[in-house]
């Protein structure tokens, strides 16, 4: 899994060197999720892995929002 992720933010880091906020941000989270799965694998703790993946899925249902706001935004101004 680390693989994938280390794999993403390359080719997000390629992407992101036209430094737009979005590219960043990704690169950004992929490095907390590094961090978190280094830091559970060398102490492991489950309270821990909890709350990192409740933050986790609070980052993604947010960013899962912005997506479809800015989906229907763009629809309708091409509608």
């Amino acid at each position: 899994m680390l693989g994938l992720l280390t794999r993403a933010r390359e080719l997000l880091d390629e992407e992101s060197a036209r430094a737009d906020q979005i590219g960043r941000v990704a690169v950004h989270l992929i490095d907390c999720v590094v961090d978190v799965s280094n830091l559970l694998a060398e102490d492991p703790d489950l309270d821990t892995a909890r709350a990192a993946l409740g933050s986790a899925r609070s980052a993604v249902v947010a960013a899962t929002c912005a997506v479809r706001h800015t989906h229907d935004r763009v629809k309708t101004a091409t509608a």
